[in-house]
């Protein structure tokens, strides 16, 4: 379980859930900690940094897909939006055409989190990223707009939201609530955006037209949402809870499903070094390698059809350290068992394969390294 003593959590927090806290990460972006599962949504360290480094600067390696007239994006556990919105400002930065479709499909089991995406203070330097989710997420967000009232308007929660969208959001709540008409919200937003929000925030929604811009929230199990899919996508964040916490979606099949629906000049991007993870991702068909932050410290994995894409492949130890029992993988035939039965099978599997230990195998890679570097 997360240590959460050293981060600002707003207590009692009950304006999403009774399991939900606010919490102020390093950074100065806001984050989530879920009582339930016992960990926390985002690194301690900064929620937008986490972003920025594990999910998007991988992929500066390759930025073929932003040449491209349409880009594909699947966001797996969207939560409260880091990786969609890092994503937009990496575009906006990035200078592509304003022709350029952007289509996100966003999976979050939990509606609540995504209503409130557009309002969370996420440390970027203007608000345009809310502004399209807030403007794409409009319906939905009207549908349950006491249940979004009541968190944005509880004075305890101001210090974790973005005030000038709360600015907008109350505008259009009492001034725009009357359009009906798609083309009718969005030039209600358009207009009162730049009337209240920034001017500043002109230039960088010039690199990307609304008309250009779709973000469809799918509210259900990841698996669900597979099964049925039929997009190729260029690019795939998979933010899920940890595998011993979340084991259904980090699968061999949830891999070969995701191989299925991923272009060959892909890519798969997560936070997990996991032998396991990658174990699957191997035995899927992908191209695996390892993702590190300006630091040069481990971030993450990457996968992908395109070996080209792979900028640091799997080493000599991580091939090792996947054939001992940190890289035994985790199944769910038809992607429907239950976490516990996923568990269950997965530790009977290991204890039939009796593999070496991680811990042994580490050990003696270090003795045979120490003896080379000697001899």
């Amino acid at each position: 379980m997360i240590n959460i003593a050293n981060i600002s959590v707003v207590q009692p927090h009950n304006a999403i859930s009774q399991d939900i806290d606010f919490v102020m990460t390093m950074d100065g972006s806001c984050g989530l900690y879920n009582r339930n599962v016992g960990d926390i949504y985002h690194s301690s360290y900064g929620a937008l940094s986490e972003a920025k480094e594990k999910f998007i600067r991988p992929l500066n390696f390759h930025k073929n897909f932003l040449q491209k007239k349409e880009i594909k994006v699947l966001d797996i556990c969207s939560g409260i939006g880091y990786n969609t919105k890092a994503f937009l400002n990496y575009l906006f930065d990035s200078k592509i055409e304003p022709k350029t479709k952007i289509h996100i499909d966003a999976i979050e089991i939990d509606k609540k989190l995504v209503l409130i995406s557009p309002f969370i203070n996420d440390g970027l330097r203007d608000c345009s990223c809310s502004y399209f989710l807030l403007a794409n997420l409009q319906e939905d967000i009207f549908s349950e707009i006491e249940q979004v009232n009541s968190v944005i308007s509880d004075l305890k929660n101001r210090p974790f939201l973005t005030r000038a969208v709360v600015a907008l959001f109350q505008k259009y709540r009492f001034d725009g609530y009357k359009y009906n008409l798609r083309r009718s919200y969005l030039s209600f937003l358009h207009n009162i955006y730049y009337q209240y929000v920034s001017k500043r925030n002109k230039k960088p929604l010039k690199a990307l037209k609304m008309n250009n811009f779709s973000f469809k929230p799918h509210y259900m199990d990841a698996r669900l949402f597979l099964k049925s899919a039929k997009c190729e996508y260029d690019i795939v964040f998979l933010d899920a809870f940890t595998p011993l916490k979340l084991p259904t979606l980090w699968s061999e099949e949830f891999f070969a499903r995701l191989y299925e629906l991923m272009n060959t000049d892909s890519m798969l991007v997560t936070y997990s070094n996991s032998a396991a993870v990658r174990n699957a991702m191997l035995k899927a068909g992908f191209f695996v390698g390892k993702t590190f932050d300006s630091k040069k410290r481990p971030s993450g994995t990457v996968a992908s059809k395109n070996k080209n894409f792979i900028e640091h492949p799997l080493d000599e130890f991580d091939f090792g350290l996947i054939q001992t029992n940190a890289g035994v993988t985790f199944n769910d035939p038809d992607l429907d068992w239950q976490p516990e039965k996923i568990l269950e099978e997965y530790n009977a599997k290991k204890s039939r394969l009796n593999l070496q230990s991680s811990s042994s195998y580490i050990k003696s890679y270090k003795r045979k390294e120490e003896t080379l570097c000697t001899t």
